[in-house]
Order: C-alpha cells, then structure tokens, then sequence
C-alpha cells in the first residue's frame, strides 16, 4: 500500500500543478509573431465609419447588393448581401472587423460565424473580414464546418480594394494593419470556395 502511494504521489502532484497553472496563467495573446526587422505600426486605427464606407463599397464594386447592414461594438459590421448572377447568385451573409486590439480571429469566432451561415437556410456562403487576421485553426475551421466560409485578412483586403476601388487605396493603408506588402498567411486563400466556379467575383480568386 505504501508503494502503491509513492508511485502515485508524483502522478497526482503533477495533476495538481497542471490544474494550478491552467487556472492562474494569463492568456496568451492572439497576434501573430513579428517579422525579424519590422517596425512598429505607428500609424492611427481605421475609424468605425470609414471601415464601414470602404466595405460597403467594396461589395458593391464586387457586383453584389446590399440587402441589410448593422454596426455593432468597435465598428464590427453585419451584411446580408445578395448575388444577382443568375443560377449561381445567392444570399451571402458577411462579417468585417476593424477591430485589432484583441488579437487574430481564433476558430471558435470562425466556427460561430459558420453556425450562423448554416443556419440560415438561404445563405450561399458567408465571408469573414478582419483587420486582426486570423489563426492558423481558423483556417483549418473552415474546412471542418459543412458551410462555405471565406475568410479575408487585412492584406487580402487591400488587394481587392486596390483591384476594384483603387481611389480608395491609399487611404485604407494609412491605417494601422492595412499593408499590401505585409506578412501574409500562407493558408489565406486556402479558405473554402478557392477552386469553385461559382464563387464570389474577386474574392476567392488570387
């Protein structure tokens, strides 16, 4: 019986430092590692309102119309679009943060959103914009999830505005995290709907 409590002594002690550390440990933050020799991204957050005006325009530079629109807290938008292509034209719900203080996007904000796309009986697909990025498992979350999730970070955002709006380019990349020429992730277009005929005009493709 004594031996039987020392060998597991150890085992249980170890269980106990594990459930310690879990408890008080603070989180880790969600940013992505620095890029060796980069600097500090002095310039000023994009405002609520002109986030709001650039991806507005954005969709509907992309052909797509706008059906219903809501801000939210730090200026985080909810769209219902529509595709008026026919046959392969549908309802898109989509998602844009210009929130980048909490860090990237982890999966469970993405697979939320996917319930949300699922849910909707309608919805052809749903698109996720953030400033912040996104994890690696977000991008895996969307090939996990039966909804067809498109997922654009900052730098794919500038793209497509720099593709459709180009007067409003410059000005998106005097905001903070907005870079054509930053760090860009190399599953960013592995999303769902890369290799789809039908997709969204400019978003899935590279």
């Amino acid at each position: 019986m004594i031996v039987l409590v020392v060998a597991l002594a150890p085992l249980l002690l170890g269980f106990l430092l594990i459930a310690l550390i879990a408890r008080y440990s603070p989180n880790v933050p969600r940013h992505a590692a620095p890029v060796p020799g980069q600097a500090n991204d002095d310039r000023p957050e994009i405002t609520p309102d002109e986030f709001e005006d650039i991806i507005k325009e954005l969709l509907i530079a992309l052909g797509l119309e706008i059906v219903f629109s809501s801000a939210g807290t730090g200026g985080v938008l909810e769209l219902t679009c529509r595709d008026p292509r026919p046959l392969s034209g549908g309802r898109l719900l989509v998602h844009a943060s210009p929130v980048v203080g909490a860090g990237q996007v982890d999966a469970a904000e993405v697979l939320g959103f996917a319930d949300s796309v699922r849910g909707d009986m309608g919805a052809l697909k749903g698109i996720f914009i953030a400033a912040a990025g996104f994890t690696d498992e977000s991008y895996s979350a969307t090939r996990s999830t039966p909804a067809q999730i498109e997922l654009v970070d900052s730098q794919k955002l500038v793209e497509l505005v720099r593709e459709h709006l180009p007067d409003r380019a410059d000005l998106l990349e005097s905001y903070r995290s907005f870079s054509g020429e930053g760090r860009r992730h190399v599953r960013a277009n592995r999303s769902s709907g890369d290799d789809d005929p039908e997709a969204t005009p400019g978003l899935s493709q590279d």
